[in-house]
């Protein structure tokens, strides 16, 4: 199988001005997104094809990073070698690119592998290809590698344009939303795959100077985080085996420090796992916090759209009608946002093709019809009106769209659904057998990590750390009761709650390093294990918060290896210490932001809606008493998730006081009223006796 590459095309935007500015400086937020589009932002890899010890796989293919660069790769003579290396980061989505990116910026990381499965970047499954809506959270790792310029020329601002609701009847109605304050940056759509492409071309410059390998079509077959030699020299704590999907050849790298972005399914938090009982630690120590959410296992699949795709337009179109947020999402709430295939006069008597406008958002209705079949599309906009893009399909369970299993008896489901479309020119009968045949993905339960890091002892020397793995993989690990070991447990155990510490101290993180820990003499060359994004928290993407939270996960890590001057006992609790609670708030968040956009519930759907609007009056009103509703707090400020999750509780507990006070005022007036009739009522029989 031929290798497929990236290439750069035109300036990566990467300086060493913007490099190294403070990770932290993020932009002003975006404006907020409206809901009734429900936007896709990050659907979780719950489809994701891992597997943590497979007996056999694949070997690393030499890859070429760009033209003119040094070709990528491991010789066929080093089958079977230890390849020492500063990191290894397996995956490479969002999380993993930018830690590569950011990791190569700072001195002592000078050898950094990226381990991939896919074939090449851009190469997705078809259930993956969604959108993401990149916030200010986002443009702060864009910021930080100097590549907004180029995120920029890939996407589209989510409030450029009204968004555009296409009838069934064929009419257009235009929706509204407010515009960015003044000097705020407005969030962004843009395709998985641009977002991806933009952050590899900025590790071009970085993989000609050999400092980075991106090595993909390789699969983790194995990962070992034990001790590796019984003696007291050189040892090798982490060993990853990994082998090419096309020629079977293996490698084994020794990092120093081991990055899981891999994914909900995460191969390195199993190691985790399976490793954690050996070290003494809680056999649930590595183990997700699940919570329930009103949209999880709601299903998704994406189908394949055509470009320029049309429809079916009334010839006599009146004015299009311009409806605000409120009502729109109302209407839409309880079924009313659809129409009639039916409508006043004879609209359906003469019609003409109309080309979508993909410089904006399009929202297709569906017909009216009950819970179980209605349909809807949400189109997002492209930079590229020529280019083809996925439209995703999200219904519950068990919605009818879900039974269909040919392609005939889909493309007929589509064509009653919605009548201003020709879906015989937009889908050929191939592409409906295909999205016919297809599982799809299904949301998952809220999910987070309490820990995600591990810090084990040093490799002293390369040549003795090859040896003693090579014989550790021949001759089986360790005896883990070793009092080494022991030492390396007791070390780790605690060093959450010394991170903790740090972090709280007033001093801050970099004063508190000498309470840590320390797990070995040589602790400045402590090797370490830390996850990040979907591999740390996963959950519906109600928010759009997928992309945006792994972005911070990797600021994070790169704040904390900064502080404690890449020393990794250090760093790493202190970074499990920071991000631990904001994982945790982020998916209590999701269960309550906005669960009930895809109509699974509408009485449900109906409170929600009742209590977003009562949180934003009561914010216009006394802004320093009552907080707006999650989705307005994520979009509008630069709080953290922490911070919104405390504002928004802070609000629910004064809205329940005041409605207390409320209940407890009228109550009072009701007794009153009722002490007064029964005092009027004794005088008036008084009086007739």
């Amino acid at each position: 199988m031929p290798q497929v590459t990236l290439r750069p095309d035109g300036p990566t935007g990467l300086s060493r001005a913007a490099r190294h500015r403070k990770l932290y400086s993020a932009s002003l937020p975006a404006t907020v997104t409206y809901l009734k589009f429900r936007f896709i932002s990050h659907l979780p890899a719950s489809r994701c094809d891992v597997r943590c010890l497979a007996r056999k796989g694949p070997a690393m293919r030499q890859t070429a990073a760009s033209a003119g660069a040094a070709v990528i790769g491991l010789p066929s003579s080093n089958t079977g070698s230890l390849q020492i290396c500063d990191a290894l980061i397996v995956g490479a989505g969002p999380a993993g690119l930018g830690a590569a990116l950011l990791l190569a910026e700072r001195q002592g990381w000078e050898r950094i592998v990226v381990l991939e499965k896919r074939p090449s970047i851009d190469m997705e499954d078809q259930d993956k290809s969604y959108v993401y809506g990149i916030d200010w959270r986002g443009f702060s790792l864009v910021d930080a590698v100097g590549l907004y310029s180029a995120l920029e020329a890939v996407s589209i601002p989510n409030n450029r344009k009204p968004i555009h609701e296409i009838m069934p009847d064929g009419k257009v109605k235009e929706i509204q939303f407010s515009k960015p304050q003044k000097g705020r940056r407005s969030s962004v759509w843009l395709p998985r795959r641009a977002f991806l492409t933009t952050l590899y071309r900025g590790l071009t410059e970085v993989e000609q100077t050999g400092r980075v390998k991106l090595l993909n079509n390789v699969t983790v077959t194995s990962i070992h985080l034990e001790n590796s030699s019984g003696g007291s020299g050189g040892s090798t704590p982490i060993v990853v085996c990994a082998c090419d999907n096309a020629t079977g050849q293996e490698v084994r790298f020794a990092p120093r420090l081991l990055v899981g972005a891999d994914g909900m399914n995460s191969d390195v938090r199993r190691a985790l796992s399976e490793w954690a009982p050996k070290a003494g630690l809680p056999d649930d120590h590595f183990s997700p916090v699940v919570r329930d959410s009103p949209s999880a296992g709601i299903r998704f699949k994406s189908m394949p759209l055509p470009p320029n795709p049309t429809f079916r337009k009334t010839q006599q179109q009146p004015h299009p009608k311009s409806r605000s947020f409120p009502a729109s999402f109302f209407s839409a709430l309880f079924g009313r946002a659809g129409g009639s295939a039916k409508s006043e006069g004879n609209v359906h008597s003469a019609t003409t093709d109309a080309p979508m406008d993909m410089t904006r958002a399009n929202i297709v209705v569906g017909v009216k019809a009950p819970q179980n079949r209605a349909m809807w599309f949400g189109i997002f906009p492209v930079v590229d009106p020529a280019a083809t893009r996925t439209i995703t399909v999200v219904a519950p369970a068990e919605h009818v769209f879900w039974s269909l299993t040919t392609g005939p008896q889909l493309g007929a489901f589509l064509q009653d659904s919605f009548p201003q479309l020709d879906i015989s020119s937009l889908f050929t009968q191939q592409q409906l057998d295909a999205v016919a045949a297809s599982r799809g993905g299904a949301f998952p339960r809220p999910q987070y990590l309490r820990h995600f890091t591990a810090v084990m002892p040093a490799v002293r020397d390369a040549h003795a750390a090859e040896a003693s793995a090579g014989a550790a993989l021949r001759n089986g690990m360790a005896d883990p009761n070793d009092a080494r070991d022991s030492q390396i447990i007791s070390g780790i155990s605690r060093s959450a709650s010394a991170a903790a510490s740090a972090e709280a101290s007033p001093t801050g993180g970099s004063e508190a390093a000498p309470t840590a820990p320390a797990v070995n003499s040589s602790s400045a060359h402590s090797c370490g294990v830390a996850l990040l994004g979907d591999a740390v928290h996963c959950f519906p993407p109600d928010l759009g918060q997928g992309v945006n939270s792994t972005a911070m996960d990797v600021l994070a890590l790169a704040k904390a290896l900064d502080e404690a001057s890449g020393d990794l006992a250090r760093a790493l609790p202190l970074y499990e210490a920071r991000q631990a609670p904001e994982a945790a708030a982020l998916v209590d968040l999701t269960r309550f932001g906005s669960p009930f956009q895809y109509r699974q519930d509408k009485f449900r759907g109906a409170l929600w809606f009742i209590n977003f609007f009562l949180r934003k009056l009561l914010s216009q009103l006394a802004p320093w008493v009552f907080s707006p509703q999650v989705v307005s707090l994520l979009t509008q400020t630069t709080y953290s998730y922490t911070e919104v999750q405390k504002r928004v509780h802070e609000t629910t507990r004064r809205i329940w006081a005041m409605a207390g006070v409320m209940a407890a005022l009228l109550a009072t007036f009701m007794l009153k009223s009722a002490k007064a009739a029964a005092s009027t009522a004794a005088m008036t029989a008084a009086i007739g006796v």
